[in-house]
C-alpha cells in the first residue's frame, strides 16, 4: 500500500513538474522510487510554505510535517513517502534537527519581508532550499550543496515573479526594492498592467537568467539540472518578450531538448564511480 499511495503522490507532482518523470528516467532502478519520494516531500513543503492561501492551513501543514519527520528521524515513518526514503540507508543519518530546519525555513516564508536587493530576495528563499540540499546529498554523496542550494533559489524567484498576481494576494513581493526603485514602480503598480512594470520584469528575468547560466552546474542532481536547463531558458525568452508575464508562463507543460541533455549528464555524473 505504502507504494500504490507513494505512487499517487508522484503522478500528482509530475503533472505540475515535468523534469520529475525525465529525471527519474536517468535514475538507477534501485534509486528511482527514493529519488521521487524526495522529490515530492519537497513539493510538499514547498506548496505550504508559498501557495496554500490560509496562513492557518499552511502552518498547519507544516506543522504536521514537523511532527512526521521527527518520527521518521526516530525510526518511525507513517507517511507513505517518508517510509518509502526509510528504505535507503543513508536517509537514517539525517538527523531530526536536520528536518526542523527544512520546516523552520518554510514556516519563515509566510512572514518574509520586502527583500532589499536580488540577493536578499535568494536568501530568503535559502532558508528552504539550503537544509533541503543538505539532505538531498545523503541521497547523493556527489551532490554541489551550495550549487543546488542557489539552483533552487533561482527558481523559486522565478516562479514568485511569473505568478507575481498570486504572490501579491499572499502579501509577498516577488520582486526586490532596488528593481522597483529603478523603475519608479510601487508594491501597487505591480499589480497593473504597463510598460514600467514589464521592463522592470524584463531586467530581472534578465537577471535570472545571468546567475542561471553562471551556476556551475556539474554538481547538480539530474532533477535540478533538468529543471535549472528549462527555467533558464524561460527565463531569457521572457527578458525578451513584449509581454514577459506572459512568455515566462508559457510552454510549462513542456521542457526544451537541452533539459534532457542537462538531465541526463547529470545523472552520469552522480553515479560515475569515484
Amino acid at each position: 500500500m505504502s507504494a500504490d499511495a507513494a505512487a499517487s503522490f508522484e503522478a500528482k507532482w509530475a503533472l505540475a513538474h515535468p523534469e520529475l518523470p525525465l529525471a527519474l528516467r536517468f535514475a538507477a532502478a534501485p534509486m528511482r522510487p527514493v529519488v521521487s519520494a524526495f522529490a515530492c516531500l519537497a513539493h510538499e513543503i514547498s506548496h505550504a510554505a508559498w501557495h496554500i492561501v490560509e496562513p492557518e492551513v499552511a502552518r498547519s501543514k507544516l506543522q504536521w510535517w514537523a511532527e512526521e519527520l521527527s518520527a521518521f528521524a526516530a525510526g518511525k515513518p507513517r507517511h507513505p513517502l517518508t517510509m518509502t526514503l526509510s528504505t535507503w540507508p543513508s536517509m537514517a543519518g539525517v538527523t531530526a534537527d536536520a528536518w526542523s530546519a527544512v520546516i523552520a525555513g518554510a514556516l519563515a516564508q509566510r512572514e518574509m519581508l520586502p527583500a532589499a536587493s536580488l540577493d536578499a530576495l535568494l536568501g530568503g528563499y535559502r532558508r528552504v532550499h539550503g537544509p533541503l540540499a543538505v539532505i538531498e546529498a545523503m541521497l547523493h554523496p556527489k551532490l554541489d550543496v551550495e550549487a543546488s542550494t542557489q539552483a533552487a533559489n533561482l527558481m523559486r524567484a522565478l516562479h514568485e515573479a511569473t505568478w507575481m498576481s498570486e504572490a501579491l494576494a499572499r502579501d509577498r513581493l516577488p520582486l526586490p526594492l532596488d528593481l522597483l526603485a529603478r523603475h519608479q514602480l510601487s508594491r501597487a503598480d505591480l499589480g497593473q498592467p504597463g510598460a514600467r512594470r514589464d521592463a522592470a520584469l524584463r531586467e530581472h528575468f534578465a537577471q535570472l537568467a545571468s546567475h542561471m547560466r553562471a551556476l556551475d552546474r556539474r554538481g547538480l542532481a539530474a532533477l535540478t539540472a533538468a529543471a535549472l536547463q528549462a527555467a533558464c531558458r524561460r527565463s531569457q525568452r521572457a527578458a525578451r518578450a513584449a509581454d514577459p508575464l506572459v512568455e515566462a508562463a508559457s510552454k510549462l507543460d513542456r521542457l526544451p531538448l537541452s533539459s534532457v541533455w542537462a538531465g541526463w549528464r547529470s545523472a552520469r555524473r552522480m553515479q560515475a564511480s569515484p
